[in-house]
């Protein structure tokens, strides 16, 4: 990480804090509100992934992703 952010032990407690506030909810809420608003994007065609799967390490897990298109 670049020095001029500091520790990265200080960032990730940031991080850490600000998603156990709500911040990055808020923010995406926001974001998603102002373009909806603007008419930057219609609510018919957005859709976020934001699913997260641990493994263990060295794991392979097979996975499908659904696009425009159809799945992949």
């Amino acid at each position: 990480m670049p020095e001029c952010y500091g520790s990265y032990a200080t960032a990730w407690r940031r991080l850490k804090r600000w998603s156990e506030e709500g911040i990055w909810k808020e923010l995406m809420e926001s974001l998603r509100d102002s373009a909806y608003n603007d008419g930057k994007f219609s609510i018919d065609i957005v859709c976020v992934d934001s699913t997260f799967v641990e493994t263990k390490k060295g794991d392979k897990i097979p996975h499908t992703t659904v696009t425009r298109k159809g799945m992949e």
